[in-house]
């Protein structure tokens, strides 16, 4: 495995200011903000043992999108773990082929027993967050071996982003704890270099 520069703690990579970790932290707003409607959404529907993908306004007005594949066990998990995407889209890219796999990907949900949810938010400046909750971290490395996961990790992001962040994190108690997400790491990756520039900073939970 490629090794990836480690970042500190309050380091600003020179000329990439996504790696600012300021923004890591809006970012697990935007990702409490999905927390929270799922669980309102759970609050509200009665269990359906299928996938269920629900679609409208989410905050101020901008799309919204829930799959839930487990319902179950998403209700009941005593700890949650999360991935948080939130990558800055290519100006006048096509995007269809990456909206294809995203739909191809949710259909794979029931090959991955670990996979709860998949939520995803329209933000203010046209890009969008995605939120995957996960039984464990072993889940997470199961999904990425998936072909079509990998297919769209490694040759379809780097057309269609300039830059991503990667979020890890676990939900203490579960959904219905009320708990903020908690950061394990970050990995950040910069597709206007070539090759592609990455890195990882490690959070110290408090």
């Amino acid at each position: 495995m490629e090794a990836q520069p480690s970042l500190g703690a309050s380091e600003i990579v020179a000329g990439r200011p996504f790696t600012n970790p300021e923004q890591s932290l809006e970012d697990v707003g935007k990702l409490s903000y999905m927390i929270e409607a799922l669980r309102a959404m759970l609050q509200r529907l009665p269990d359906e043992p299928a996938t269920r993908i629900l679609e409208g306004p989410g905050q101020d007005g901008r799309g919204q999108r829930i799959v839930i594949s487990k319902w179950a066990k998403l209700r009941a998990a005593p700890e949650l773990f999360v991935v948080g995407f939130f990558g800055q889209k290519r100006m006048g890219v096509n995007g269809e082929p990456m909206d294809e796999m995203d739909q191809a990907l949710i259909g794979e949900f029931d090959a991955h027993p670990g996979v709860f949810s998949y939520s995803s938010l329209e933000l203010a400046d046209g890009n969008w967050g995605n939120l995957v909750l996960l039984a464990d971290e072993q889940t997470r490395d199961h999904w990425r071996t998936s072909p079509r996961h990998m297919h769209a990790a490694q040759d379809l992001s780097p057309h269609h982003y300039l830059t991503i962040r990667l979020h890890n994190g676990l939900l203490p108690g579960g959904l219905w704890s009320g708990r903020e997400v908690v950061l394990l790491r970050t990995k950040y990756y910069d597709f206007q270099s070539q090759p592609a520039w990455k890195a990882v900073r490690e959070f110290q939970p408090g």
